[in-house]
């Protein structure tokens, strides 16, 4: 059961900003930066307990 729930979709934004601009980029950047930034994705740290 989820005891927290913590968006961090507007951290990772600066995250795929830079990588697309990196020598590691893959060309999937793009479909991942427009995701977070419409909010089609979202980036959740999940934490919960065992049951």
């Amino acid at each position: 059961m989820p005891i927290n729930v913590v968006d961090l979709t507007s951290a990772t934004i600066p995250y795929w900003q830079l990588r697309a601009k990196s020598s590691v980029a893959t060309g999937i950047e793009e479909a991942f930066l427009t995701a977070y930034e419409e909010g089609s994705f979202h980036y959740l740290l999940i934490a919960a307990d065992r049951i």
